[in-house]
């Protein structure tokens, strides 16, 4: 009895053990939905989601996503409540809060705009006088954004794509910025009549990169970023 005694606690004590090493290698992360590349209805949560996944993964480590409107995803991982969150284009200001992981996906933002409209543009100055429809949490890099800030272009934010996609097509807005990919992936969930409609600029007004952002409330966060650098070379290197 005491034989079987002794082994019950030893055999507690390694499954004790080994959930605790399991919960200290799982990287918490809050995602927001951007397909195709993350999105909660999306296989393997998407390229993106599969990309940083695997980088982990390499070097031992285990992942969760959580979704979160973008902005709510912003803040809780900067209060420290996760590890980081993806993905998201660099922001200066966002430095203060955040270390930002080496590249993970390579973006390209244009105008979508309903075909009635006769548009063309050579500087961002060009579209002051039109109204524009954006995301909620979205930055569409340094030029746009500032033009933003300082009310020279004015932009009505809702929650997703498809809000702004619908816009278009009422004309209740005029431009939609967006990543390339993203906003046809959204116009193809539209009806026929809404598809017919929308149109882009091929002219891209910014390329950009997506980052991991691991947030500096975590005093993890500085070596689960070597950690998670590390892997995605390693994963790059075997492709």
């Amino acid at each position: 009895m005491l034989f079987k005694s002794i082994a019950k606690i030893a055999l507690a004590q390694v499954l004790l053990s080994s959930f605790a090493f399991a919960a200290e290698k799982t990287v918490k992360i809050a995602v927001g939905n951007w397909p195709p590349f993350i999105a909660k209805e999306l296989e393997g949560y998407g390229i993106v989601a599969q990309t940083i996944k695997q980088a982990f993964a390499i070097e031992g480590y285990q992942v969760t996503f959580t979704f979160y409107p973008w902005a709510r995803a912003y803040e809780k991982a900067k209060n420290g409540e996760y590890h980081a969150t993806a993905v998201w284009m660099f922001d200066e200001q966002r430095t203060e809060h955040f270390y930002f992981s080496e590249p993970v996906s390579q973006e390209e933002f244009v105008f979508f705009h309903h075909k009635d409209l006769d548009f063309d543009w050579l500087t961002l100055t060009d579209i002051q006088n039109f109204e524009l429809g954006g995301g909620l949490g979205y930055s569409y890099g340094p030029e746009l954004d500032a033009l933003i800030e300082s009310k020279t272009v004015h932009i009505n934010r809702v929650k997703t794509p498809s809000q702004n996609l619908l816009r278009l097509y009422h004309k209740r807005i005029d431009l939609y910025p967006e990543e390339r990919h993203i906003g046809l992936y959204n116009l193809e969930q539209q009806s026929s009549d809404v598809q017919s409609q929308i149109t882009y600029h091929p002219t891209p007004f910014l390329s950009n990169f997506g980052y991991v952002m691991f947030s500096k409330q975590d005093n993890t966060s500085k070596e689960l970023l070597t950690v998670f650098n590390q892997g995605l070379i390693k994963i790059r290197q075997q492709q």
